[in-house]
């Protein structure tokens, strides 16, 4: 998988919430900052303070996560000082104390809680011990908590709680009941409640889409600053399943070399600014893609239909016009705003059968036929040139996911690689280099025309550290520069042996920086691209529709046009990276529960997999339908010990690291966790 590719654009490695160091003021003791957040404890203005978010174990203790070479600080119950999971707190460094793992770590004290963690917290009711008690979804908020209040629950209902603090420790108390735990898609819905995903759109968001016509007004169509592209051979190519089609594309072979043209839905025609719509998809931020749902950032009558790049039907679009050379390389490029006429609906399946030689669906689709045989060409072409300037490839699967008839799992599996989906992917990567170079160069009232770019920062020298440790543990023969360019990374990639590679694919992409979105461009360092963008889609990502409203600013009026969004671009910058976030920690964990409701049926059978993550609890192993379940520190012989640098465990004579293959036997399922015990 690409770190950036059609639908999901960005790398998915785990990382720490960022921690930024600093100085502690004196508040004084005890006081109440202005929003109400909490602060507590005297400490001293030269006592060294961090401030991020708050990773909790129950009422236990907690962790606040350390940004980039920083490490975690340990919280104690009682330096907790009312902080709760997942809220942003600032702390004073308060010692060290020895760490699980070897080393030390830094130890601290909650001083302030910064911003309260606007999750809800969802958990199911049980009755122990001749008492109501709620088991929380999350174990952070804990593993059972006495409940003050059932708000009408029942026991094995899920609810929402909120936590209430007693002199007996923090107790829940109903909000909101779910339903029934074992309802079918409960876990979903409870992912959802959790999150606080907006599920409904308010009245006033629909009437103003509902208000727009099913046609494009052809006035609109004819308006001089429009291109009219419906004579092109253009076509969309997707998923079979998808429903809202943002982007289009047309490929001709010209005496220099290609004339690609990537065709995006004109979402900001509709979507005005500060309209009711616009408020709604700011605050979504994103659609949200589940296994088994679509949560879109704009109501069905725009995303499915008049954004949609349907067949045969007139749209809306700004287009990337770009000119290559015979060798595949960018000359020139071009964006304006059009109309076009999609000429088929593809799918990935079928255009790869096409590529493949099925003369039945090429006589069906011969009028897109000859264009499929170019971009196939032309995608090769690029592929070499990305892997020439040391684009990084992290070749890591992803699951499909089935369902029956009423909703329950079926089958899980590894999604098919097809090159006709890589084709796409390459055309939108080349069409956001393109925009973002375009307009980084642009000024605007003497500065840089506000923008939102998407970021993918060098990895830190620290984590690079770590990983060249675990390199050299593991023996793969190769390092890398603390200081790399992509090239060197990838380099890496492709010299360690058939044996590690995938464990260390693993280990090296845990050592990436996260992609995010960001007002000033710094480059995409997977990509190994000095600019990028996200261009391609407006339909279900907000920075993409940001931009769209600053080009099409620009092309109407000018630098004049666009220096008011100057305070617009880093807001809809930070917020959309937020967004993200919470839609692949949706994502993740709908998945991960929807490969333990598998899996569940399966207890007792023995399967092979491969050791996925190492920690100092046991070891993940993911099976080849992608299932991954947990082998505990407590079902491994007393000898069991871990090494943090060399990622592995050593067990008498046994050792098992990243990459090993391994037998295994489902043990048990509890919600979204799997556990496994050696076979």
């Amino acid at each position: 998988m690409k770190y950036e590719k059609k639908g999901k654009y960005n790398n998915n490695n785990r990382g720490g919430s960022h921690s930024n160091g600093g100085r502690a003021r004196h508040d004084g003791k005890g006081s109440q900052s202005r929003d109400g957040s909490r602060r507590s404890g005297v400490f001293d203005a030269e006592i060294p303070a961090v401030t991020g978010v708050l990773d909790c174990k129950g009422e236990r203790f907690g962790f606040i996560r350390g940004g980039e070479g920083e490490s975690d600080v340990f919280v104690s119950a009682s330096n907790l000082c009312g902080a709760r999971h997942g809220d942003v707190v600032r702390a004073v460094i308060t010692g060290d104390r020895p760490a699980r793992e070897g080393g030390r770590r830094r130890e601290g004290r909650v001083i302030s809680i910064e911003e309260r963690n606007p999750d809800n917290i969802v958990a199911t009711v049980v009755y122990r011990d001749n008492a109501f008690c709620a088991v929380p979804d999350d174990r952070h908020y804990g593993e059972l908590l006495e409940i003050n209040g059932l708000g009408g629950a029942s026991e094995h209902d899920k609810v929402i709680i909120e936590l209430v603090q007693t002199s007996r420790g923090d107790r829940a108390r109903v909000l909101a009941v779910l339903g029934r735990f074992d309802e079918i898609g409960m876990d979903v819905k409870s992912v959802i409640a959790a999150h606080n995903l907006r599920t409904e759109f308010p009245r006033d968001v629909t009437e103003q889409a509902d208000a727009y016509p099913d046609v494009i007004d052809n006035a609109e169509a004819a308006k001089p600053y429009r291109r009219d592209f419906r004579d092109r051979v253009i076509f969309t190519i997707d998923g079979s399943d998808s429903k809202d089609f943002d982007d289009a594309v047309s490929v001709e072979k010209t005496e220099s070399g290609y004339s690609l043209g990537v065709y995006i839905a004109d979402v900001a025609e509709y979507v005005t600014e500060n309209s009711p719509l616009d408020r709604e998809a700011l605050a979504r931020g994103t659609s949200v893609y589940l296994a088994d749902r679509v949560i879109p950032m704009l109501p069905e009558k725009l995303s499915n239909g008049l954004c949609s790049l349907n067949e045969g039907e007139d749209r809306l679009v700004l287009a990337a016009l770009i000119e290559l050379d015979n060798d595949g390389n960018r000359i020139k490029s071009e964006v304006c705003e059009g109309v076009i006429r999609s000429a088929a609906r593809l799918t990935y399946t079928g255009v790869q059968a096409m590529l493949d030689g099925d003369e039945r669906l090429r006589e069906k689709f011969a009028h897109v036929a000859p264009s499929l045989d170019i971009m196939k060409e032309l995608a090769q072409k690029r592929v070499k040139i990305r892997e020439g300037r040391g684009s990084i490839e992290f070749d890591l699967t992803e699951t499909e996911i089935k369902f029956d008839e009423h909703g329950r799992v079926k089958d899980i599996a590894k999604k098919p690689r097809l090159f006709s989906a890589q084709i796409i992917e390459e055309f939108m990567i080349l069409a956001n280099c393109a925009v973002a170079e375009k307009f980084s160069k642009v000024k605007a009232g003497g500065k840089k025309l506000p923008f939102v770019y998407r970021v993918h920062e060098r990895p830190s020298p620290e984590k690079l550290a770590a990983l060249n440790d675990y390199l050299d543990a593991v023996g793969a023969g190769v390092t890398c520069p603390l200081n790399p360019v992509p090239s060197q990374v990838a380099k890496l990639l492709s010299r360690v042996g058939e044996d590690i590679s995938t464990a260390v694919a693993k280990v090296t992409l845990r050592a990436m920086a996260k992609a995010d979105y960001q007002a000033e461009n710094k480059g995409h360092f997977g990509l190994a691209e000095p600019f990028y963008c996200h261009f391609t889609s407006p339909i279900r990502r907000y920075p993409d529709l940001a931009i769209h409203r600053i080009i099409k600013a620009y092309l109407r009026g000018g630098e004049k046009a666009v220096v008011k969004y100057r305070d617009f671009a880093p807001v809809a910058a930070m917020r959309s990276s937020k967004a993200e976030r919470t839609a692949q920690d949706c994502e993740r964990k709908v998945d991960d529960y929807k490969k333990a409701e598998y899996m569940s049926h399966r207890v007792g059978e023995k399967f092979v997999g491969t050791i996925s993550s190492v920690t100092d609890f046991g070891f993940f192993v993911e099976l080849e339908n992608t299932a991954e379940g947990l082998v505990r520190m407590s079902a491994l012989p007393p000898a069991a010990t871990f090494d943090s640098k060399r990622l592995c465990i050593s067990c008498g004579r046994a050792l098992f690291r990243l990459g090993d293959r391994v037998y295994i036997i489902v043990e048990k399922v509890d919600g979204d966790r799997i556990d496994f015990i050696l076979a």
